[in-house]
Protein backbone atom coordinates (compact mmCIF):
# COMPACT_ATOMS: atom_id res chain seq x y z
CA UNK A 1 0.00 0.00 0.00
CA UNK A 2 2.50 2.24 0.64
CA UNK A 3 4.59 1.84 -2.50
CA UNK A 4 1.57 2.36 -4.40
CA UNK A 5 0.69 5.96 -2.31
CA UNK A 6 4.56 6.65 -3.72
CA UNK A 7 3.96 5.47 -7.20
CA UNK A 8 0.84 8.02 -6.84
CA UNK A 9 2.76 11.16 -5.41
CA UNK A 10 5.19 10.79 -8.18
CA UNK A 11 3.14 10.31 -11.37
CA UNK A 12 1.08 13.07 -9.77
CA UNK A 13 4.40 15.40 -9.47
CA UNK A 14 5.26 14.24 -13.23
CA UNK A 15 1.67 15.20 -14.37
CA UNK A 16 1.63 19.06 -12.14
CA UNK A 17 4.64 19.76 -13.70
CA UNK A 18 3.52 19.01 -17.18
CA UNK A 19 0.13 20.84 -17.01
CA UNK A 20 2.19 23.61 -15.63
CA UNK A 21 4.17 24.03 -18.60
CA UNK A 22 1.24 23.55 -20.84
CA UNK A 23 -1.16 26.05 -19.24
CA UNK A 24 1.14 29.10 -19.16
CA UNK A 25 4.00 28.07 -21.74
CA UNK A 26 6.78 28.67 -19.06
CA UNK A 27 8.92 25.84 -17.90
CA UNK A 28 10.16 26.14 -14.35
CA UNK A 29 13.48 24.78 -14.43
CA UNK A 30 13.70 24.07 -9.96
CA UNK A 31 10.43 21.84 -10.83
CA UNK A 32 12.39 19.55 -13.24
CA UNK A 33 15.24 19.72 -10.51
CA UNK A 34 13.11 18.36 -7.44
CA UNK A 35 11.69 15.59 -9.93
CA UNK A 36 14.73 14.18 -11.04
CA UNK A 37 16.59 14.05 -7.49
CA UNK A 38 13.34 12.46 -6.34
CA UNK A 39 12.90 10.02 -8.54
CA UNK A 40 17.06 9.24 -7.96
CA UNK A 41 16.83 9.34 -4.43
CA UNK A 42 13.56 6.48 -4.53
CA UNK A 43 15.23 4.33 -6.61
CA UNK A 44 18.63 4.24 -5.10
CA UNK A 45 16.40 3.43 -1.77
CA UNK A 46 14.33 0.85 -2.97
CA UNK A 47 16.30 -0.61 -5.56
CA UNK A 48 19.97 -0.09 -5.03
CA UNK A 49 20.19 0.38 -1.56
CA UNK A 50 23.35 -1.51 -1.09
CA UNK A 51 25.41 1.21 -2.29
CA UNK A 52 24.37 3.26 0.80
CA UNK A 53 25.91 1.27 3.30
CA UNK A 54 26.90 5.33 4.90
CA UNK A 55 22.92 5.77 5.80
CA UNK A 56 20.79 3.87 7.88
CA UNK A 57 18.74 3.01 4.94
CA UNK A 58 15.51 1.81 6.96
CA UNK A 59 14.43 5.22 8.93
CA UNK A 60 15.37 7.12 5.19
CA UNK A 61 12.68 5.17 3.60
CA UNK A 62 10.30 5.70 6.71
CA UNK A 63 10.55 9.85 5.96
CA UNK A 64 10.78 9.40 2.69
CA UNK A 65 6.57 8.82 1.72
CA UNK A 66 6.49 12.36 4.10
CA UNK A 67 9.27 14.06 2.10
CA UNK A 68 7.38 13.23 -1.07
CA UNK A 69 4.02 14.29 0.21
CA UNK A 70 5.34 17.66 0.77
CA UNK A 71 6.76 18.26 -2.74
CA UNK A 72 2.93 17.05 -3.78
CA UNK A 73 1.77 19.71 -1.83
CA UNK A 74 4.33 22.64 -3.07
CA UNK A 75 3.71 21.93 -6.71
CA UNK A 76 -0.06 21.97 -6.15
CA UNK A 77 0.18 25.38 -4.32
CA UNK A 78 2.14 26.44 -7.26
CA UNK A 79 -0.19 25.42 -10.04
CA UNK A 80 -3.01 26.62 -7.43
CA UNK A 81 -1.96 30.32 -7.86
CA UNK A 82 -1.08 30.58 -11.10
CA UNK A 83 -5.04 29.54 -11.89
CA UNK A 84 -5.99 32.16 -8.84
CA UNK A 85 -4.84 35.11 -11.52
CA UNK A 86 -6.86 33.63 -14.31
CA UNK A 87 -10.30 33.25 -12.06
CA UNK A 88 -10.02 36.59 -10.07
CA UNK A 89 -10.39 38.28 -13.67
CA UNK A 90 -14.21 39.37 -13.90
CA UNK A 91 -16.02 40.90 -17.00
CA UNK A 92 -15.75 44.31 -15.28
CA UNK A 93 -12.09 43.24 -15.11
CA UNK A 94 -12.27 42.75 -18.93
CA UNK A 95 -14.03 45.86 -20.04
CA UNK A 96 -11.35 47.76 -18.36
CA UNK A 97 -8.66 46.70 -19.67
CA UNK A 98 -10.12 47.19 -23.00
CA UNK A 99 -11.71 50.66 -21.91
CA UNK A 100 -7.41 51.04 -21.48
CA UNK A 101 -6.67 49.59 -24.63
CA UNK A 102 -8.75 52.10 -26.54
CA UNK A 103 -7.39 55.28 -25.09
CA UNK A 104 -3.82 53.62 -25.61
CA UNK A 105 -4.87 53.18 -29.04
CA UNK A 106 -6.41 56.70 -29.50
CA UNK A 107 -3.17 58.51 -27.84
CA UNK A 108 -1.29 56.55 -30.53
CA UNK A 109 -3.27 57.35 -33.37
CA UNK A 110 -2.86 60.77 -32.41
CA UNK A 111 0.57 61.15 -31.98
CA UNK A 112 0.84 59.86 -35.55
CA UNK A 113 -1.32 61.95 -36.94
CA UNK A 114 0.39 65.38 -35.40
CA UNK A 115 3.75 63.79 -36.42
CA UNK A 116 2.62 63.29 -40.03
CA UNK A 117 0.87 67.07 -39.68
CA UNK A 118 4.29 68.14 -38.60
CA UNK A 119 6.21 66.74 -41.46
CA UNK A 120 4.17 68.14 -44.04
CA UNK A 121 4.71 71.74 -42.32
CA UNK A 122 8.47 71.20 -42.72
CA UNK A 123 10.53 73.04 -45.33
CA UNK A 124 13.45 70.75 -44.47
CA UNK A 125 13.60 66.98 -45.83
CA UNK A 126 13.55 63.81 -43.00
CA UNK A 127 15.56 60.78 -43.46
CA UNK A 128 14.61 57.73 -41.25
CA UNK A 129 17.53 55.08 -41.48
CA UNK A 130 16.67 51.59 -40.64
CA UNK A 131 18.18 50.15 -37.26
CA UNK A 132 20.98 48.18 -39.45
CA UNK A 133 21.49 50.82 -41.93
CA UNK A 134 20.83 48.67 -44.54
CA UNK A 135 18.63 51.18 -45.77
CA UNK A 136 16.65 54.71 -45.20
CA UNK A 137 12.89 56.14 -45.90
CA UNK A 138 12.54 60.06 -46.96
CA UNK A 139 10.03 62.12 -46.82
CA UNK A 140 8.47 64.74 -49.18
CA UNK A 141 10.59 67.52 -48.67
CA UNK A 142 13.50 65.63 -49.24
CA UNK A 143 12.53 64.12 -52.84
CA UNK A 144 11.87 67.89 -53.85
CA UNK A 145 15.67 68.83 -52.87
CA UNK A 146 17.03 65.79 -54.78
CA UNK A 147 14.39 65.77 -57.75
CA UNK A 148 14.40 61.93 -56.54
CA UNK A 149 11.00 59.56 -56.87
CA UNK A 150 11.50 56.55 -54.89
CA UNK A 151 10.64 56.99 -50.64
CA UNK A 152 12.28 54.06 -49.66
CA UNK A 153 15.90 53.35 -50.67
CA UNK A 154 18.63 51.25 -49.92
CA UNK A 155 21.83 52.34 -48.11
CA UNK A 156 24.06 50.92 -51.28
CA UNK A 157 21.36 52.95 -53.74
CA UNK A 158 21.60 56.45 -51.60
CA UNK A 159 25.38 56.27 -50.71
CA UNK A 160 25.81 55.72 -54.55
CA UNK A 161 23.92 58.99 -55.26
CA UNK A 162 26.23 61.04 -53.13
CA UNK A 163 29.42 62.11 -54.12
CA UNK A 164 32.70 59.70 -54.46
CA UNK A 165 34.79 61.92 -52.50
CA UNK A 166 31.84 62.53 -49.63
CA UNK A 167 30.81 59.13 -49.29
CA UNK A 168 33.67 57.55 -47.29
CA UNK A 169 33.03 60.52 -44.78
CA UNK A 170 29.46 60.42 -44.95
CA UNK A 171 29.62 56.64 -43.69
CA UNK A 172 31.80 57.08 -40.83
CA UNK A 173 29.86 59.44 -39.05
CA UNK A 174 26.74 57.56 -39.47
CA UNK A 175 28.57 54.56 -38.23
CA UNK A 176 29.83 56.68 -34.96
CA UNK A 177 26.57 57.82 -33.73
CA UNK A 178 25.51 56.07 -30.98
CA UNK A 179 24.29 56.79 -27.60
CA UNK A 180 27.27 58.29 -26.30
CA UNK A 181 27.35 60.42 -29.15
CA UNK A 182 23.74 60.94 -30.20
CA UNK A 183 24.09 63.97 -32.69
CA UNK A 184 26.19 64.30 -35.37
CA UNK A 185 25.99 67.03 -38.17
CA UNK A 186 27.39 66.78 -42.04
CA UNK A 187 27.22 68.21 -45.51
CA UNK A 188 27.87 66.49 -48.87
CA UNK A 189 27.48 66.29 -52.14
CA UNK A 190 24.03 64.55 -53.31
CA UNK A 191 22.84 63.84 -57.32
CA UNK A 192 19.82 65.94 -58.69
CA UNK A 193 19.44 66.19 -62.49
CA UNK A 194 22.43 64.57 -63.66
CA UNK A 195 24.97 67.10 -60.95
CA UNK A 196 25.88 67.43 -57.60
CA UNK A 197 24.18 70.04 -55.16
CA UNK A 198 25.25 70.51 -51.59
CA UNK A 199 22.76 69.72 -48.60
CA UNK A 200 23.56 69.92 -44.46
CA UNK A 201 22.52 67.16 -42.63
CA UNK A 202 22.26 67.16 -38.83
CA UNK A 203 20.71 63.92 -36.71
CA UNK A 204 19.83 62.42 -33.85
CA UNK A 205 20.29 58.82 -31.80
CA UNK A 206 17.78 57.59 -29.89
CA UNK A 207 17.29 54.12 -28.62
CA UNK A 208 14.23 52.32 -29.15
CA UNK A 209 13.60 48.52 -28.11
CA UNK A 210 17.34 48.06 -27.39
CA UNK A 211 18.15 49.11 -30.64
CA UNK A 212 19.59 52.65 -32.10
CA UNK A 213 17.38 54.25 -34.33
CA UNK A 214 18.56 57.23 -36.73
CA UNK A 215 16.99 60.08 -37.94
CA UNK A 216 17.92 63.20 -39.84
CA UNK A 217 17.14 66.48 -40.86
CA UNK A 218 18.10 67.53 -44.85
CA UNK A 219 18.64 70.81 -46.11
CA UNK A 220 19.92 72.18 -49.49
CA UNK A 221 22.89 74.71 -49.36
CA UNK A 222 23.09 75.15 -52.90
CA UNK A 223 22.39 79.38 -53.23
CA UNK A 224 21.26 79.03 -56.96
CA UNK A 225 18.83 75.86 -56.52
CA UNK A 226 17.70 76.48 -52.70
CA UNK A 227 17.36 80.79 -52.39
CA UNK A 228 15.88 80.56 -49.38
CA UNK A 229 18.50 78.17 -47.72
CA UNK A 230 21.70 80.53 -48.76
CA UNK A 231 24.65 80.03 -46.14
CA UNK A 232 23.17 81.99 -42.92
CA UNK A 233 26.51 81.99 -41.38
CA UNK A 234 27.78 84.81 -44.42
CA UNK A 235 24.87 86.34 -44.85
CA UNK A 236 24.02 86.95 -41.45
CA UNK A 237 26.94 89.05 -41.02
CA UNK A 238 27.24 92.40 -40.52
CA UNK A 239 29.13 94.65 -42.96
CA UNK A 240 31.73 97.62 -43.38
CA UNK A 241 29.01 100.44 -42.55
CA UNK A 242 27.72 98.57 -38.98
CA UNK A 243 31.46 98.21 -38.26
CA UNK A 244 32.07 101.92 -38.29
CA UNK A 245 28.89 102.77 -36.27
CA UNK A 246 29.97 99.87 -33.30
CA UNK A 247 33.37 101.30 -33.54
CA UNK A 248 32.29 105.12 -33.54
CA UNK A 249 29.97 103.64 -30.16
CA UNK A 250 32.43 101.77 -28.64
CA UNK A 251 35.78 104.12 -28.95
CA UNK A 252 33.55 106.63 -26.32
CA UNK A 253 33.88 103.91 -23.72
CA UNK A 254 36.79 103.84 -21.30
CA UNK A 255 37.78 99.99 -22.09
CA UNK A 256 40.07 98.91 -24.29
CA UNK A 257 39.32 96.66 -27.17
CA UNK A 258 41.57 94.70 -30.32
CA UNK A 259 40.72 95.52 -33.72
CA UNK A 260 41.52 92.64 -36.06
CA UNK A 261 41.40 92.33 -39.98
CA UNK A 262 41.25 88.51 -41.02
CA UNK A 263 42.52 88.01 -44.31
CA UNK A 264 41.77 84.00 -45.14
CA UNK A 265 44.70 84.21 -48.04
CA UNK A 266 44.40 80.59 -49.18
CA UNK A 267 40.51 80.69 -49.67
CA UNK A 268 40.42 81.47 -53.33
CA UNK A 269 42.83 78.63 -54.06
CA UNK A 270 40.00 76.40 -52.56
CA UNK A 271 37.80 78.40 -54.43
CA UNK A 272 39.70 77.33 -57.85
CA UNK A 273 40.26 73.73 -56.82
CA UNK A 274 37.20 72.53 -56.06
CA UNK A 275 34.26 75.71 -56.87
CA UNK A 276 33.23 78.84 -55.08
CA UNK A 277 30.11 77.00 -53.20
CA UNK A 278 33.07 74.68 -50.91
CA UNK A 279 35.30 77.94 -50.31
CA UNK A 280 31.94 79.72 -49.14
CA UNK A 281 31.39 76.38 -46.88
CA UNK A 282 34.59 76.41 -45.37
CA UNK A 283 34.39 80.74 -44.54
CA UNK A 284 31.06 80.02 -43.35
CA UNK A 285 33.15 77.10 -40.97
CA UNK A 286 35.54 79.29 -40.23
CA UNK A 287 33.68 82.14 -39.29
CA UNK A 288 31.38 79.90 -36.94
CA UNK A 289 34.47 78.64 -34.97
CA UNK A 290 35.91 82.08 -34.37
CA UNK A 291 33.06 82.73 -33.34
CA UNK A 292 32.31 80.35 -31.06
CA UNK A 293 36.14 80.77 -29.53
CA UNK A 294 36.09 84.95 -29.09
CA UNK A 295 33.12 86.61 -30.26
CA UNK A 296 30.22 84.28 -28.67
CA UNK A 297 29.25 87.22 -26.41
CA UNK A 298 28.65 89.71 -28.91
CA UNK A 299 27.77 90.14 -32.54
CA UNK A 300 31.44 91.66 -33.35
CA UNK A 301 32.74 89.92 -36.81
CA UNK A 302 32.14 91.94 -39.88
CA UNK A 303 32.47 90.86 -43.34
CA UNK A 304 34.79 93.93 -45.16
CA UNK A 305 34.77 91.81 -48.64
CA UNK A 306 34.38 88.94 -49.75
CA UNK A 307 37.06 87.04 -47.68
CA UNK A 308 38.48 89.38 -45.34
CA UNK A 309 36.21 90.33 -41.99
CA UNK A 310 36.53 92.49 -38.81
CA UNK A 311 36.82 90.74 -35.45
CA UNK A 312 36.37 92.84 -32.41
CA UNK A 313 37.97 91.52 -28.59
CA UNK A 314 36.92 93.26 -25.86
CA UNK A 315 38.35 90.45 -23.67
CA UNK A 316 41.60 90.33 -22.53
CA UNK A 317 41.68 86.78 -22.07
CA UNK A 318 40.17 86.07 -25.48
CA UNK A 319 42.74 88.30 -27.02
CA UNK A 320 45.76 86.47 -24.82
CA UNK A 321 44.30 82.78 -25.81
CA UNK A 322 44.40 84.49 -30.04
CA UNK A 323 47.98 86.01 -29.43
CA UNK A 324 49.64 82.39 -28.19
CA UNK A 325 47.62 80.72 -30.95
CA UNK A 326 49.36 83.17 -33.31
CA UNK A 327 53.13 82.73 -31.75
CA UNK A 328 51.84 78.79 -31.53
CA UNK A 329 50.50 78.09 -35.40
CA UNK A 330 47.79 76.29 -33.50
CA UNK A 331 45.03 75.05 -35.17
CA UNK A 332 42.81 77.52 -33.19
CA UNK A 333 43.73 79.72 -35.27
CA UNK A 334 44.99 77.79 -39.01
CA UNK A 335 41.54 75.51 -39.18
CA UNK A 336 41.57 71.85 -40.46
CA UNK A 337 38.02 71.75 -42.48
CA UNK A 338 36.20 68.84 -43.25
CA UNK A 339 33.21 69.29 -45.63
CA UNK A 340 32.12 66.19 -47.10
CA UNK A 341 34.88 64.64 -48.34
CA UNK A 342 37.23 67.63 -48.76
CA UNK A 343 39.60 68.14 -46.30
CA UNK A 344 41.64 71.43 -46.35
CA UNK A 345 43.32 74.18 -43.78
CA UNK A 346 42.26 77.89 -43.92
CA UNK A 347 45.43 79.85 -43.85
CA UNK A 348 44.38 83.22 -42.48
CA UNK A 349 46.41 86.71 -42.25
CA UNK A 350 46.07 88.65 -39.26
CA UNK A 351 46.15 92.48 -38.66
CA UNK A 352 46.19 93.67 -35.38
CA UNK A 353 45.84 97.32 -33.51
CA UNK A 354 45.25 98.23 -30.26
CA UNK A 355 42.80 100.59 -29.18
CA UNK A 356 43.06 102.22 -25.50
CA UNK A 357 40.96 104.91 -23.19
CA UNK A 358 43.64 107.77 -24.35
CA UNK A 359 44.52 106.94 -27.77
CA UNK A 360 44.23 109.99 -29.97
CA UNK A 361 43.49 107.71 -33.17
CA UNK A 362 40.22 108.79 -35.22
CA UNK A 363 37.88 106.04 -36.27
CA UNK A 364 39.09 106.47 -39.86
CA UNK A 365 42.79 106.28 -38.90
CA UNK A 366 42.29 103.15 -36.82
CA UNK A 367 40.48 101.19 -39.49
CA UNK A 368 43.17 101.82 -41.85
CA UNK A 369 45.93 100.84 -39.70
CA UNK A 370 44.31 97.89 -38.97
CA UNK A 371 44.68 96.61 -43.10
CA UNK A 372 48.14 98.35 -42.94
CA UNK A 373 48.92 95.88 -40.51
CA UNK A 374 47.33 92.86 -42.18
CA UNK A 375 49.16 94.26 -45.53
CA UNK A 376 52.60 93.92 -43.59
CA UNK A 377 51.11 90.30 -42.60
CA UNK A 378 50.53 89.00 -46.28
CA UNK A 379 53.86 89.99 -47.31
CA UNK A 380 55.54 88.57 -44.23
CA UNK A 381 57.24 85.24 -45.48
CA UNK A 382 58.05 84.64 -41.67
CA UNK A 383 54.52 84.72 -39.96
CA UNK A 384 51.42 85.30 -40.52
CA UNK A 385 50.22 88.22 -38.23
CA UNK A 386 51.04 91.57 -37.94
CA UNK A 387 50.31 93.59 -34.61
CA UNK A 388 50.85 97.74 -34.84
CA UNK A 389 53.22 99.07 -32.85
CA UNK A 390 55.40 96.40 -32.40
Amino acid sequence: MNDLLIYISLGLLLLLMVLSSIFYHKFRIWKLIIFIFIGISYGLLYYFDQWLTFLPVDVVKSYFPYALYFFVVLYGITFKNKIKVTQNLTDYDFFELEKELDETKSTSELLRLRYISTISLLSEGLIFYDEDLSGLFVTEQFLQITNSKENTISMENYVSQIHKDDQQSFLQILKKANKKNPTYEMKYRIQRNGGYVWVEEKGKVFEFDKKNQIIGVVRGIDIKLFPDTAIHEIDSLPQEPQLYQYLNQIMKETEPFYLIMIHLTNVPDINSRFGREVGNLMIAEYIKKMRYHFAKDVNSIFRITGIQFALIIKEQRKYDILYRALQSGGELVNLALNIGGIQQIVYPNLGIIKHDPWSTYSMNELFNLSNKALNEAITNIKRNYSIFGE
